[in-house]
C-alpha cells in the first residue's frame, strides 16, 4: 500500500500573512515574500499606500498607483521561482508514494529525475532495459529532500509547456526547447544552453551581490564613524562643562571664604564703634535733657562736670576713622566674557556635502574666544549697517557704533556681546521688536540697538 513521506508539514515554506503556503509568492521591494492573494487582499484593506505586512515598507511604487487595477499591480512584482519551486517538490514528497507509471495501486519506492514521476520497482527495472530511459537518475524517495527535488527541477519551454526546456534565448529572454530552437527562434544569434548561461548569470549575481554588501560594509563603517564622532563630541563636551563646573564651584567658595572673613574683621571693629556711636547718642540725649529741664543755677552746678565729660567724648572723634573694606575686586567683565563665550559654545555649521559628513566647529585660537575668531566667515571683511544686520549672530563681539558712542557715553571703548535677535527687552516693554537686538556690555549692563529699525545701525563688529 502507498506510504506518506517522512518529510513534515512543518518544512513547507509559509506565507508570514496566510501562514499557509506559498502560492505565486511575489518578492517585495523590502525582499520580504508573500502570496499574490496575501499581498492583493493586504492592500484592499490598507489601501494602495500600504506597506508590507513585516516592515511597513511601501509596497507600491507611488507613480504607478491609480493607473491601473490593484491585481495587475502586484503581479508586476517579481515571483520568487525558487520558493515555488521548493513548495512544488514539498507538495510532491509530501502525497502519496504511488508509482505514476505503471498502477496508481503500486507502492512508489523511488523517483525519476527525467520523467518527474514516481516509481515502482519494476517500473526501475523497465528503465534500465529501455534504451532512451536508460540514463535517467532515478533517487530513492525515502532520501530525497525537497530542497534536492527543487534543484534539479526542469523547466518546461515557455511555448510548449509539455517539452522541457534545455536552451536559453538571450535576444528574447525565454527558456525554449530544441523545437523552438529550429523554427521560432532559428535566426537568434544568442542560444544556448541552459546550464552555460545560468552559470554566467549566477556570476554576474553573485559580483553584483557582492558590490552590494561592499557598498553596506562601507555605509556600515561609516554609520559607525557618524556615531563614534557624535559620542566622542558628546563626551568631550561633557568633561568640559564638568571641569568648568567644578572650576567654578571651587572658586566660589574661595571667593565666599574671602568675603566672609574679610566682613567677619570687619564686623569686629564695627561692633567696637557701635559701641562708641550708642555713648554718643546716650550722652547727647542727656545733656539736651539737661538743657531743657535744668534750672539756670542746676545747669552751672553741673556744668563743670558735663562740659569735662563732652570735651572727653568729643577727643574721641579725632581717632575716629571712616572704616574701608579691604580691596577685594571681581572682575565683572571678565564673567560677562566667560558668560558670552559659553553662550556661543556648541554653533554647528550644517554639512554642505554628505548628510553623513559632519563639519565640526572651528576651534579658536588661545588668544581669542569663539565669538572673536578672527576666522569666523561673518566677521572677515567687517560687515557695517544693513550687511551687518544680515549676518548679525548671537555671541558676536559688538561695540557701540561712534556716533552713538559720542552721544551717550563719551569717548572711549564700549564692547559687548549679542545676547538676542531680535530684541527680547524690547518685547517686554510691548513694542515690535524686528529690527533691534539686545547686547550684554561688559560691564555688566544690557540694552537694545537698532539693526535697521527705522532705518538706523548703532552697533559695528569688534
Amino acid at each position: 500500500m502507498a506510504t506518506a513521506s517522512a518529510t513534515s508539514s512543518s518544512e513547507l515554506p509559509e506565507c508570514p500573512v496566510c501562514h499557509d503556503g506559498y502560492q505565486e509568492p511575489k518578492i517585495l521591494p523590502c525582499t520580504h515574500l508573500a502570496c499574490k492573494k496575501c499581498v492583493v487582499s493586504w492592500l484592499q484593506k490598507a489601501g494602495v499606500e500600504g506597506g508590507c505586512p513585516l516592515c511597513r515598507a511601501s509596497i507600491l511604487p507611488s507613480t504607478s498607483r491609480g493607473q491601473r487595477d490593484l491585481d495587475t499591480l502586484v503581479n508586476d512584482l517579481p515571483t520568487d521561482l525558487a520558493t515555488m519551486a521548493l513548495v512544488d517538490s514539498h507538495k510532491v514528497l509530501s502525497g502519496q508514494h504511488v508509482c505514476m507509471i505503471c498502477d496508481n495501486s503500486v507502492a512508489a519506492t523511488s523517483f525519476c529525475l527525467q520523467c518527474d514521476a514516481k516509481i515502482c520497482k519494476a517500473c526501475i527495472r523497465t528503465h534500465k532495459n529501455i534504451p532512451s530511459t536508460r540514463k535517467h537518475v532515478i533517487e530513492d524517495l525515502n532520501k530525497l529532500s525537497p530542497q534536492r527535488l527543487a534543484e534539479i527541477n526542469r523547466a518546461t519551454c515557455n511555448m510548449h509547456d509539455d517539452r522541457p526546456a534545455e536552451l536559453y534565448c538571450s535576444t528574447h529572454h525565454e527558456l525554449i526547447c530544441m523545437l523552438c530552437d529550429s523554427t521560432n527562434h532559428r535566426s537568434c544569434a544568442d542560444v544556448k544552453a541552459i546550464p552555460d548561461v545560468a552559470t554566467e548569470k549566477r556570476r554576474e549575481l553573485e559580483q553584483q551581490a557582492q558590490r552590494l554588501r561592499d557598498r553596506a560594509t562601507a555605509l556600515a563603517t561609516e554609520i559607525q564613524e557618524v556615531n563614534d564622532t557624535f559620542k566622542v563630541m558628546r563626551k568631550k563636551a561633557n568633561d568640559t562643562f564638568d571641569d568648568l563646573e567644578r572650576c567654578l564651584k571651587k572658586r566660589r567658595q574661595e571667593v565666599n571664604t574671602l568675603i566672609q572673613a574679610e566682613e567677619d574683621a570687619v564686623m569686629t571693629s564695627l561692633a567696637e564703634l557701635e559701641k562708641g556711636r550708642a555713648a554718643f547718642a546716650l550722652n547727647a540725649a542727656s545733656v539736651e535733657n539737661v538743657v531743657q529741664s535744668a534750672s539756670g543755677g542746676s545747669l552751672l552746678g553741673m556744668i563743670k562736670g558735663l562740659k569735662s565729660r563732652l570735651d572727653d567724648l568729643e577727643s574721641q572723634t579725632g581717632t575716629t576713622r571712616k572704616m574701608k573694606v579691604k580691596d577685594l575686586t571681581l572682575d565683572l567683565q571678565k564673567l560677562g566674557q566667560l558668560r558670552a563665550d559659553i553662550a556661543s559654545l556648541g554653533q554647528m555649521t550644517k554639512p554642505a556635502t554628505t548628510p553623513t559628513t559632519l563639519q565640526q566647529p572651528t576651534q579658536p585660537s588661545p588668544a581669542t574666544s569663539t565669538a572673536t575668531s578672527a576666522t569666523t566667515p561673518w566677521t572677515a571683511g567687517k560687515p557695517r549697517n544693513a550687511a551687518l544686520a544680515k549676518v548679525l549672530r548671537v555671541g558676536d563681539r559688538v561695540k557701540l557704533a561712534p556716533e552713538k558712542l559720542s552721544v551717550f557715553f563719551g569717548s572711549g571703548d564700549k564692547k559687548g556681546t549679542v545676547t538676542a535677535i531680535p530684541s527680547k527687552l524690547v518685547v517686554q516693554r510691548g513694542h515690535d521688536p524686528q529690527g533691534r537686538v539686545d547686547v550684554q556690555w561688559d560691564d555688566g549692563r544690557e540694552n537694545c540697538y537698532r539693526m535697521g529699525y527705522d532705518g538706523k545701525y548703532q552697533l559695528d563688529l569688534l
